[in-house]
């Protein structure tokens, strides 16, 4: 009898069902990133922990494993197929894959070998969301399909620019996750059967506070101040160039591009001209593009061009030996911005005769004065279109038209829908909490952080300053010591908040500091005896940081912990750097960065570590795209 009462102890314990030593799903057992389990290393040796086992072969994509029973599960892509799969938590030998549909081609380089859905075990079924927005139950056992759903066809979800990143949440007898449609932002469906429960109404806009009452509100970066005010319907007027309405319309913010070409030699020609209002001087807008490996720093377009209007094209030669021209774009101070790119086959030998023009922030083709067809904006990673009517361009992600946080370009919602929709879903994933006796489900969205009953998926509340303008929020929320805490990169910063109940029995998310030192941007940030541990920082790299939960203060940043993902276990963090993949072991401390081991990944890929590190069962696994290391880090 006693027996079976600790059973039924453990069992109403466990939100998702496996041993407690296990990683069931997106973030481990209570989804907040912190192993439960005990006797590990709290020190590594020489070349880190041992490795137990390596296996190749996964395919394509940043899917962290789950640990349930003994078994790993993840996701891939894999010969044209996106699929489910469950390996031999002792080998890490293949039990079964499960193809679930044609892998989806994503538009944007970053991220695009495959899904990122970390699934969630409960019990002997698995639970998965694919990059189209296939949402899937599987056998645990054998990987048979018991049902599936989709968040587009069935929910009108729109795809987000990078897919659909989310890990499920399973609670209770639901699965939830965020088509992001208009009348079904998040969807709660029944575990067994897939039938929908309830789909969440898509929040309003939210408006904005009184200038007295945001006048005590910590601060925020706020755009740079416009010394002409915006014309509407009218193109600047620029020097030194042959057809002015090529230097109306840009792209700003962006950190990339790329377009398919055959391999051989161009010439690359980059147009700007600085039309922004808010840039007065040399120095203001200071950024780092690479071509094809040719490298220009500190490039300034009013000091190239030698003032605002003024064209300024860059000709880069190159050789393609890819089938693809790449071009990055790095951050320094403001946004990188760019009017036009035109790729120029060259010699006798070029295997195309035919060259490319794209009008940057354009919308539609167009025909200059000799007769050229420039192509619509396209092929850039990240970023806004300004298509000129309000030059304006170049602005700050978050500074909207006329100093409120709307952004430019269809507002702030979800930057990154096909065929010119936003998607209202962004890449993080929802967490359950308690609060005054009801249970509710928290997500940041595109455009807000919000929370919404369990029980029919009603509004309960919302906090949009942690959402950037773009809609690119990827970390997971965490709710703690009485406050709610968000955050994203590209500008933002994280916020917090402590919801309260009124007297009429609505909540209200109340802001307890805002802060732009924490713009965690895929890594996520956990918790520690009152300290917020996490990157700062975006596309452009970034620093460890740690703050005062409580407070917002800033405790203390080192450039020895490099923008990453974290775990806790055994009180210890588990740091794995973006850019190398190293790993650190960190103990976590008020008074700086204490490393307690360091070791590099081998046959690291070219790709972002962005798949996160997970411990279980005194294993640490790591992963990069078709490879899987699992470590021993159980102390002797």
């Amino acid at each position: 009898m006693i027996k079976l009462y600790l059973a039924s102890l453990f069992f109403l314990g466990s939100a998702v069902i496996g041993f407690a030593a296990d990683w069931p799903q997106w973030q481990g057992p209570d989804r907040n990133a912190i192993s439960k389990e005990g006797g590990l290393m709290q020190q590594w040796p020489d070349g880190g922990p041992p490795l137990a086992w390596r296996v190749d072969g996964l395919g394509g994509g940043d899917s962290a494993p789950a640990v349930a029973d003994g078994k790993l599960f993840g996701m891939s892509n894999r010969d044209g197929k996106e699929i489910a799969w469950a390996r031999s938590e002792n080998d890490g030998q293949e039990i079964w894959f499960t193809s679930l549909g044609d892998a989806i081609e994503q538009r944007v380089p970053q991220s695009k070998e495959g899904p990122g859905c970390t699934p969630s075990v409960d019990g002997d079924r698995l639970y998965v969301i694919g990059m189209s927005g296939r949402v899937a139950c599987l056998n645990a056992e054998d990987g048979r399909v018991l049902w599936q759903r989709s968040l587009v066809d069935d929910f009108g979800g729109v795809l987000p620019m990078w897919s659909y990143r989310e890990s499920p949440l399973v609670d209770g007898d639901q699965v939830v996750c965020t088509p992001g449609a208009p009348d079904a932002m998040i969807v709660a469906l029944n575990k067994l059967t897939g039938e929908t429960n309830w789909k969440s109404q898509m929040p309003d806009e939210p408006a904005e506070a009184p200038a007295d009452a945001q006048s005590d509100r910590p601060s925020r970066p706020e755009p740079p101040s416009r010394e002409v005010p915006p014309q509407r319907g009218s193109a600047p007027e620029i020097t030194g160039a042959e057809n002015a309405e090529l230097f109306q319309s840009e792209r700003w913010g962006m950190t990339g591009f790329a377009y398919k070409v055959p391999s051989g030699n161009y010439l690359a020609k980059l147009y700007f001209a600085e039309t922004y209002n808010g840039i007065t001087d040399a120095g203001q807008r200071v950024f780092t593009f690479n071509v094809e490996g040719k490298p220009f720093k500190d490039f300034d377009i009013w000091a190239k061009a030698g003032g605002p209007r003024k064209a300024y094209v860059e000709s880069v030669p190159v050789e393609v030996t890819d089938g693809e021209l790449n071009i990055t774009f790095t951050r320094q101070v403001e946004n990188p911005a760019i009017k036009a790119i035109e790729i120029v086959p060259q010699g006798d030998g070029a295997t195309t005769t035919e060259t490319i023009r794209i009008n940057a922030g354009r919308s539609t083709p167009w025909t200059d004065a000799k007769g050229q067809v420039w192509l619509a904006d396209q092929g850039f990673a990240d970023g806004q279109t300004n298509p000129g009517t309000f030059n304006f361009a170049g602005g700050r992600p978050g500074g909207g038209f006329g100093g409120g946080r709307g952004g430019f370009g269809g507002g702030r919602g979800g930057f990154g829908g096909r065929g010119g929709a936003r998607s209202g879903a962004a890449y993080s994933s929802a967490i359950a909490i308690d609060f005054e006796g009801q249970r509710q489900y928290v997500q940041l969205t595109a455009k807000s952080l919000i929370g919404v009953s369990a029980a029919d998926g009603t509004l309960l509340w919302q906090y949009e300053a942690p959402a950037n303008a773009m809609g690119i929020n990827c970390s997971t929320p965490i709710y703690q010591d009485g406050l709610l805490f968000a955050a994203s990169a590209y500008g933002a910063g994280g916020g917090a908040v402590k919801l309260v109940k009124g007297a009429g029995g609505g909540i209200t998310a109340e802001e307890v500091y805002f802060t732009t030192r924490m713009q965690n941007h895929h890594g996520g940030m956990i918790v520690v005896d009152g300290c917020l541990y996490g990157a700062n920082g975006g596309n452009g790299g970034g620093v460890m940081t740690c703050l005062d939960f409580q407070t917002g203060d800033l405790l203390w940043r080192d450039r020895q912990g490099p923008k990453g993902s974290l775990l806790l276990a055994d009180g210890r963090l588990y740091l794995r750097g973006e850019d190398d993949g190293e790993m650190l072991l960190i103990e976590p401390s008020r008074d700086g960065l204490l490393e307690r081991g360091r070791f590099g990944q081998p046959d690291r890929s070219s790709a972002k570590a962005w798949a996160h590190p997970i411990v279980a069962n005194g294993k640490l696994y790591i992963r990069d795209q078709g490879l899987l290391f699992c470590y021993n880090v159980q102390a002797e």
